[in-house]
């Protein structure tokens, strides 16, 4: 128990809250806000390709599935039921560019 203890409490301190706790200057405490800003861009951008590779896997088992279990009724191969899907797939990713610009805004 100990360690996760000491795992989870490295992961709440910041770089800000060292920074501050060890008197530095405030330019590096300047520095340091660039720096994660760059980072947290970079970790949304990664979990955007994530989400969108997720949406292409998902439906392409479906897709295998529907195909081998031989069901008629949901026909994935028709273009239309294609685009519509990839469209509701992508309602996700539109809403987490939307949630991902606000917190790039609240960052900065």
């Amino acid at each position: 128990m100990y360690g996760i203890f000491v795992s989870a409490l490295g992961m709440l301190s910041t770089i800000g809250g060292i920074a501050e706790m060890a008197g530095m200057s405030h330019e590096i405490r300047e520095r340091k806000d660039a720096l994660d800003a760059a980072g947290n861009t970079t970790a949304a951008f990664g979990k955007g390709f994530a989400i969108g590779s997720a949406t292409l896997v998902s439906l392409t088992l479906f897709g295998a599935f529907v195909s081998r279990a031989g069901i008629k009724t949901i026909d994935v191969f028709t273009p239309k039921v294609f685009i519509w899907l990839i469209i509701g797939a992508m309602l996700s990713i539109l809403v987490f560019s939307h949630d991902n610009e606000e917190c790039g805004k609240s960052s900065s």
